[in-house]
Order: structure tokens, then C-alpha cells, then sequence
């Protein structure tokens, strides 16, 4: 939650003032490599600082960090890091390495630090890439990975989660290791997803860390508070600089990965910078300049800077400009009289006007969306049967699906009192939508669904509580409808964004605080049946009829609705300094993740300096 909430205050706009990047007395350390004497880099103004960092050398970020640097950790940590953007689906960074490389464009994992990973029944037999070493020029073992492994089943960490679909991991050789799955929660992609979602790091390393830290063994959370400020790791990147104006992060120029089984040259950028900004203007009026080349902010309106001059791209050149990631949705507690009617729930869905909430709320950044709960990617929308589901679809202009809504809550009984608003049995369709104050892109959302609820008879008001408040309402169930995101991409995605959306086999009994799956508590056992066979069915065939039949009964039912498709990251460059981005169908097949998360990270190697 502490990661969506970071990556979202930057989203919003929201103004943020980043701390730094560094304790105390971390001011021009420096690690082995790094070099004849401490550099100066970018202040927080943007402004070049003299004698400062190679220009040519050095790739400038924005819009990850927001808080201070405490620590390395890739389990876990106290406060906050640069570099590490926590154990997702995609969140592959340069300072520690997963086994393979999950690439959001297609939906296939791509060999990294792991070479081949085969399924002989519910054993899954990994090998790795001989020539992998950590930057303290160790090899790279079996015995490693195993142990990355089980820090996070004997420890409270990021990972930890992985172990529900594990049941053993062992060393088979020095470079063969063999997952065996969880009969009792078998899920061959949830095992898959840990190939690509969690760090490997040295059992020598961990091994001394814990041996001062926890020498008993008795403190459970030991891995996830350990600062690790010298980290050994296998990335290509580890920290160089970091106090309270910048973080610097130096290329190992002993990285594997130049090897001709991987790369076979090092990636082009010596130093990758986040400097200090005391605002999103800040950031934003560095990027505009040249002074940042990778931003991560939302930028209101992108295409006025490069109508104004500035050297400034998007991954996809028109709109909706940003690659779908996430979806942003209205959860309707099914528990309330009222919306516990899928009639209501569907007119709802129908009545809403997409097009003024994309742009009202996303600048326009999203595309059309379309009656079904699959992103706007073709590796999702191939998973579809779109003919089976149109009947089930609404469609057309605003005009005609407000009527149509109207017509299908007539047939259900709600009829206009002489306020307008529709009621039955004594239950007036008088509700409240929420989301935390300062999500202002949500916010916007929510006061369209407001205004769309008119036309069809319904009274929904708005209100933005506290997050903390809005989190205690969405666990308990305390909400009319509440908006937030399930999920995001990965290997067992969309499954998983399904499941967490629409299941309800891992959802707890009533009474019970609900921060798991489903939060309007809608149940239906048919969907729980479909998604069991999605988890281990192999047919391609066999997948598009489960994905179809799942989006016909969403369709149906209608237990939440999505309201836009949601950039996994704003991936916007300035080609100031640096040219090879990746872009849209450029034949590349490296998704627009920052040049630093998952597979693409293949960006740093296709970057060249501008001629100057």
C-alpha cells in the first residue's frame, strides 16, 4: 500500500517535498568503483551544479523517489529507496536482479539471471546463467537463489507472499535449482510470477547480515529492517552518491551482464541521478529543460511541451500517449440495499461518461474505455472471444446508453419519486462514492460518476476522507462505492486482476476485515470455478473460452466497473541529451517502464549520447 500511495502522490500532482536521498553522514560516500574523487551533481532546482557529473554519462530520472533514502533492501526496509520500486510483477530494477525479466507488451518472461525454467508435473526445474557474479566478484550459485528463496519464507518480507503457491525450493547443482509447487494452492503462473518478481541476492551476504542482527533467530521481521547501504548484488548499478539533495547510482563496469550470453556490452549510461525537487513544478520545469531525461510525473497536458519547443516524447505519439497498465475502479459494496440489485450496479455502468472522465482525470492519457474488465493491450484483448461478449456489452453514444440505463432500471421496478431519484420498497438509490483526499485524478472521477448518476435517477454525493479513513471503510465494508486499482500486469495477470476483482475464495468471512480480494463482497461460485481452471490451463483455446465466459458474467453482474486504463508508469523522455527511447511498434519490443523496471531495462543498452 506504501508503494501505491508513493507512486500516486506523484501521479496526482500532488505537491511533495522529497527529503533526500541519504541518512546522515552518507554525504559523498563513496563505493569501490567509483573513481577519482566525489562529483557534483544537479541541484534541486534542476540547475547544473559546476562540475558536475558527465553530461554525456549521465541519465537523469524523476518522480520515483518521494521520501528520503534509508536504505537498500530489496525485502523490504524502513522508509524508503531509490532504485527499488518493490516486489511487483514488473518491478525489475538495476541494483538487485530477478531470475527473469516480465515484458508488459507481450506477456512472456525473458531469460536474465535464469537461463531456462521447465514444468515436469507441479516441479518446476530452473537453470541459471554460469557467468553471473555479484559485485564483489563472487559466483553466482544454486545456493543463492534457494536462499533468496527461504529469507522469505522465514522472514516477514516482500516475497513472503510467493510461499502460498510454494512448497520447497532446493539446489539440484550449482546451477540447477527445482521449485516445487503447492498442491494444496496449485498455481503454476503465481510460481512462475516469483521467477520475475523476486530479488536474488548472496547467501554470504545475508548469512553475516543476519548473523549480527539475528543471531537467535527469533526476530521475524530481521531481513525486512536491515538497511543494507553497501549492497552486494548482481545489477549492473550500486549506490555512489546519496545525501540530501541527490541520489547517485554508478555502472559496475565488472557487470555480468556484458558477457555474450546476455548483453555483451555494458548499458550506455555511467550514472543514473534522481536529484531532489522540492515540487512536481520543479521536476516538471527540469524535465522541460533537458535537465531531466526520464520522468516518471504526471504531466498535465505533455503535448503542449513539445508544442512549446521542448525536446519532449511520449512512448506512443498521439493519444491516449502512455501505455495502459493498471485499471482504476468503482467498487460497488454489493452488501448495500440497493446496489445489491445488478440492475442498478449495470445502469450505473451504462449512464457513465467515459470520455469526460479521461480527460477530466487523465489529461485524455487513457484509451475508450470499453464494457469488460481486460486492459487495452493485445496481450489481453487476444484472450477474448469479442463477438461471444458484445450481446452483453453496452455501447453506443452517451445519449443511448443513459436511455438505455433508464429503460433497464424502469423494467426492474426503481421508479422517480418527485426529487428524481429512483426508489423501491422503501430504498431510495441515494449513495456516496469515495476515494482518499489529494488523489485529485480520482477525485475528478468520482465527480463525474456524480454528475453521469443524474440522468438515470440515482443521487450519488462525493466524499474524500482521510486515506487512512478511506482504507478502514474499504476493509470494512463500510462504503457505498469506493474507487482504487486491482492489480496490475505480470505472469499470472489477468488472472490475478480478475480473481482480486471478481473472486472470492480467499475473500473472509463476514465480520472480518476485508484488505484481500473483492471488497464489495460480491459472490458468485461459477466465477471462483473459471478462474481455478485459468490458473492451471495451458490450451490456448481453452483460455479464451474461460477469459470470454468470466467477461460475460462480469458483464451480467457488474460488481465493480472500470472507469479508465491507468499508465503502469508515465514514461515521458527529453532527447535533449539522450536518443534510442523506446517507442510504440518500433520493432524494439521494450515497454516504456522507465528504462530501469523489467524488460525495460533493455533500454539503457540502445541509448547513445546526442551529438553536441
Amino acid at each position: 500500500m506504501l508503494k501505491k500511495q508513493t507512486v500516486l502522490a506523484g501521479a496526482l500532482g500532488v505537491s511533495v517535498l522529497i527529503a533526500g536521498c541519504g541518512g546522515k553522514g552518507n554525504s559523498g560516500q563513496q563505493t569501490s568503483g567509483g573513481g577519482g574523487g566525489t562529483p557534483t551533481v544537479s541541484t534541486s532546482s534542476g540547475t547544473a551544479a559546476s562540475g558536475s557529473l558527465p553530461r554525456n554519462e549521465t541519465l537523469y530520472l524523476n518522480g520515483i523517489l518521494w521520501g528520503t533514502v534509508t536504505h537498500f533492501n530489496p525485502y523490504g526496509g524502513v522508509g524508503m529507496t531509490f532504485g527499488l520500486t518493490g516486489v511487483e510483477a514488473v518491478a525489475r530494477n538495476i541494483i538487485y536482479e530477478t531470475l527473469f525479466l516480465f515484458n508488459l507488451l507481450d506477456g512472456k518472461m525473458y531469460p536474465h539471471i535464469g537461463e531456462t525454467y521447465t514444468w515436469n508435473g507441479q516441479t518446476l526445474t530452473v537453470t541459471l546463467n554460469q557467468n553471473v557474479h555479484f559485485n564483489d566478484g563472487s559466483k553466482l550459485t544454486s545456493a543463492d537463489v534457494v536462499n533468496s528463496y527461504i529469507l522469505q519464507r522465514d522472514y516477514q518480507a516482500l516475497g513472503s507472499g510467493f510461499w502460498v503457491y510454494i512448497d520447497s525450493v532446493t539446489a539440484k547443482d550449482d546451477y540447477t535449482f527445482e521449485i516445487k509447487a503447492s498442491p494444496a494452492n496449485w498455481n503454476p503462473k503465481k510460481v512462475e510470477e516469483s521467477l520475475c518478481g523476486l530479488y536474488i541476492t548472496s547467501k554470504a551476504d545475508w548469512d553475516k547480515i543476519l548473523a549480527e542482527t539475528d543471531p537467535n533467530k527469533s526476530n521475524k521481521m530481521a531481513v525486512a529492517q536491515y538497511p543494507n547501504l553497501n549492497p552486494v548484488a548482481t545489477g549492473a548499478y550500486k549506490p555512489y552518491i546519496y545525501d540530501e539533495t541527490k541520489c547517485v547510482l554508478i555502472r559496475d563496469d565488472n557487470y555480468w551482464g556484458q558477457h555474450s550470453s546476455r548483453f555483451g556490452k555494458l548499458p550506455a549510461p555511467k550514472y543514473i541521478v534522481h536529484n531532489v525537487f522540492k515540487d512536481n513544478a520543479s521536476g516538471d520545469a527540469a524535465f522541460r529543460a533537458g535537465e531531466v531525461d526520464v520522468s516518471q510525473q504526471f504531466i498535465s497536458q505533455v503535448w503542449r511541451m513539445w508544442e512549446q519547443g521542448a525536446k519532449v516524447e511520449t512512448y506512443i505519439p498521439q493519444a491516449p500517449y502512455y501505455f495502459p497498465g493498471v485499471i482504476p475502479t468503482l467498487v460497488f459494496n454489493t452488501q448495500k440495499p440497493g446496489l445489491d440489485d445488478p440492475a442498478v450496479r449495470r445502469a450505473i455502468a451504462m449512464s457513465l461518461d467515459f470520455n469526460t472522465i479521461g480527460q477530466n482525470a487523465m489529461s485524455g492519457y487513457t484509451a475508450p474505455v470499453t464494457a469488460s474488465y481486460m486492459l487495452s493491450v493485445p496481450a489481453e484483448q487476444n484472450l477474448v472471444d469479442w463477438d461471444a461478449v458484445k450481446p452483453y456489452q453496452w455501447s453506443g453514444d452517451l445519449n443511448a446508453r443513459v436511455a438505455a440505463a433508464n429503460t433497464l432500471l424502469d423494467q426492474a421496478g426503481w421508479v422517480k419519486g418527485a426529487d428524481g431519484v429512483r426508489a423501491k420498497n422503501g430504498v431510495r438509490l441515494s449513495f456516496t462514492a469515495e476515494c482518499p483526499s489529494g488523489w485529485s485524478d480520482f477525485q475528478a472521477a468520482l465527480e463525474v460518476v456524480s454528475q453521469s448518476s443524474k440522468a438515470i435517477g440515482l443521487d450519488i454525493s462525493t466524499n474524500f476522507p482521510t486515506q487512512v479513513v478511506w482504507q478502514q471503510n474499504k476493509d470494512n465494508t463500510t462504503f457505498d462505492m469506493t474507487l482504487h486499482n486491482y492489480g496490475g500486469v505480470g505472469p499470472d495477470n489477468p488472472r490475478a486482476r480478475l480473481n482480486l476483482a471478481l473472486g472470492s475464495n480467499e475473500m473472509p468471512p463476514e465480520g472480518v476485515p476485508n484488505n484481500i480480494q473483492n471488497w464489495g463482497r460480491w459472490r458468485n461460485q461459477e466465477v471462483n470455478d473459471i478462474l481455478a481452471k485459468i490458473s492451471t490451463e495451458t490450451n490456448g483455446t481453452a483460455l479464451k473460452q474461460l477469459y470470454t465466459q468470466l467477461n460475460i458474467i462480469y458483464l451480467q453482474n457488474v460488481p465493480c466497473v472500470a472507469l479508465m486504463y491507468r499508465p503502469l508508469r508515465f514514461h515521458t523522455v527529453n532527447t535533449s541529451y539522450w536518443e534510442g527511447y523506446p517507442k510504440f511498434n518500433d520493432g524494439s519490443n521494450i515497454p516504456p517502464t522507465l528504462c530501469i523496471d523489467g524488460y525495460g531495462l533493455l533500454s539503457l543498452y540502445k541509448l547513445t549520447p546526442v551529438k553536441r
